[in-house]
């Protein structure tokens, strides 16, 4: 079984160079860790020493199961954690680690392996409920829609499938891109009966929800390196917006896919809508502020190095982490920088940052790793014997 196609190792390969060509700046060496912004609770370690001291990345992300916290990671699997105590609930070991985000609905848990196989887990007991061998690595986020689960994988093949009984429904194949390409896949965004997703040769794509045949593709790469269209298509007032990974970042009308507007940069995450704004985390290095109604450029950011994560809203503060090292938190109005902390030296983020309301704290993944937790709540410093202040905690993999 042919797991890692020519492609996808190119990807990989791809994706370490444009997250460390801009390493070891500090273009914002006036942010700090100001525990007035953000306080670091706990650290949790999923990796063992070995594993995490390996260049890599993690590239799932965290999501909320009632009150349990489930992540998982490259080398061991998924685990589910009470965030507030930080104990474990369950482990369930998943063979080439978890490469996918996860995607949880009612009581399961759903994400594509390292081993080409697409997972259902029982979200109490983390039992295995199905798994079907796709016989390709699944990087993008699982979609459920009206009892359906649909996935991208690397190989450009959107899949769907029963989401109660893992049954094969049908999959949609589009002719993989020969040009390189970067590590990722496209979420897919059902919107009535069709199924939208980008593929890796600057096209987006519609097939039906019913049978996947096609229904309409529009070309919306216009870059000069990768073809791919990876992020996750959004729909906001009948306008459709994604970007491009090195090309451009596209508003397209929902009914005629014509162009209202085009913003010269472009992403392989998703676009943040919230408050008639847009916010891109652009793999140029930066992150934008837009006018989704015009196209203008609001208001933007640099980061030190690498590329950022998508982006989280909390309270009146936008965070995300980048790919080089550091986590940021920005004044969402005004993008001006409040926070920045250092995980290590290439030891940064791939996948994106959570907010937990309920507990007012923010829990992220590092490429190491290690997943930390931060509360936007401030705490009263605590004064402990020689004279160590503000402990947090610190946990190794049971």
């Amino acid at each position: 079984m042919k797991l890692l196609t020519s492609t996808f190792l190119r990807g990989i390969i791809l994706i370490g160079l444009t997250s460390t060509g801009c390493a070891s700046r500090s273009i914002h060496s006036d942010l700090t860790p100001d525990n007035q912004v953000l306080v670091r609770q706990w650290t949790r370690v999923s990796k063992t020493e070995w594993l995490a001291g390996e260049k890599g990345s993690e590239h799932s992300s965290a999501v909320f199961y009632e009150n349990t916290l489930i992540f998982g990671n490259s080398s061991q699997g998924v685990q589910s954690i009470y965030p507030g105590l930080n104990l474990v609930r369950w482990k369930r070991d998943i063979p080439q680690g978890v490469m996918s985000r996860l995607q949880v609905q009612k009581k399961s848990l759903y994400f594509g392996g390292g081993d080409g196989n697409l997972y259902s887990l029982n979200a109490d007991t983390g039992e295995v409920q199905w798994k079907y061998p796709l016989r390709n690595p699944i990087v993008s986020r699982p979609t459920i829609s009206g009892g359906r689960l649909f996935v991208t994988t690397s190989d450009d093949t959107l899949y769907a499938f029963d989401a109660g009984t893992g049954e094969w429904l049908w999959h949609y194949k589009r002719r993989t891109s020969q040009d390189a390409t970067v590590l990722g896949a496209s979420e897919p965004l059902v919107d009535g009966e069709e199924v939208i997703a980008g593929m890796s040769d600057g096209y987006l794509v519609a097939v039906s929800v019913q049978d996947g045949k096609l229904k309409w593709d529009k070309k919306i790469h216009s870059g000069i390196k990768f073809t791919d269209v990876d992020a996750h298509p959004i729909l906001w007032k009948q306008t459709l917006f994604v970007p491009s990974y090195d090309g451009a970042f596209y508003a397209l009308g929902r009914a005629g896919r014509e162009v209202k507007w085009k913003f010269d940069s472009g992403a392989s995450k998703g676009v943040l809508l919230h408050d008639d704004k847009a916010y891109l985390p652009s793999s140029d290095g930066n992150v934008y502020c837009i006018d989704p109604n015009k196209g203008r450029t609001l208001w933007s950011i640099e980061l030190d190095g690498g590329v950022p994560t998508d982006l989280v809203i909390a309270g009146d503060l936008l965070v995300f982490g980048s790919s080089d090292r550091y986590l940021y938190a920005l004044d969402l109005k005004s993008g001006k920088g409040k926070f920045r902390w250092d995980a290590g030296s290439k030891s940064g983020f791939s996948g994106n940052p959570i907010y937990d309301e309920a507990l007012k704290r923010i829990y992220v993944l590092s490429n190491a790793g290690n997943l930390y937790s931060f509360s936007i709540t401030p705490i009263p410093t605590r004064v402990r014997p020689l004279g160590r202040t503000q402990p947090y905690e610190f946990y190794k993999a049971l």
